[in-house]
């Protein structure tokens, strides 16, 4: 398996999303529609999040169209490097665009300053989704249960 595989058909919702202006999409990225349309989704999003099914070169295509997975178990791409992690635990996007890692929940400040607590907010509800397998610590892709929290 690659990432972009699907792992389980059962219950597997896949729809289409037109792709940002001149944004490139790779097979197994996790992606999140911003309201202009799909791109790897940074650390910031807060999702939903799908996982494309296919490459989409916005340079090279005349359609701007991608299938993604919207929710199911998919292999999606990972940080590698970025730790390991067990079944059932939760993934959020890393600080690579349309990665995945493991979940770090956002902790607030024992001082208010909106704009940190807002960061610990946000992170809390990034959530992707839950590993179906282990991973290791230099995978670069995660079998996770997409949407899945």
């Amino acid at each position: 398996m690659t990432a972009g595989s699907i792992l389980k058909e059962q219950l597997l919702v896949i729809e289409e999303y037109t792709v940002k202006t001149d944004e490139d999409i790779e097979k197994g990225e996790i992606v999140y529609n911003d309201g202009t349309g799909v791109l790897a989704a940074p650390n910031t999003a807060i999702g939903p999040f799908m996982m494309s099914l296919k490459d989409h070169d916005y340079s090279e295509e005349t359609s701007h169209k991608v299938s993604c997975v919207a929710m199911g178990c998919v292999e999606a791409q990972k940080v590698s490097g970025s730790g390991g992690g067990k079944k059932g635990q939760a993934v959020m996007i890393s600080a690579t665009a349309g990665e995945v890692t493991l979940f770090v929940k956002g902790d607030a400040p024992a001082s208010y300053a909106e704009s940190t607590v807002q960061t610990a907010l946000d992170t809390n509800i990034g959530l992707v989704g839950t590993l179906a397998e282990d991973a290791a610590d230099g995978d670069t892709s995660a079998k996770i249960w997409l949407g899945v929290k």
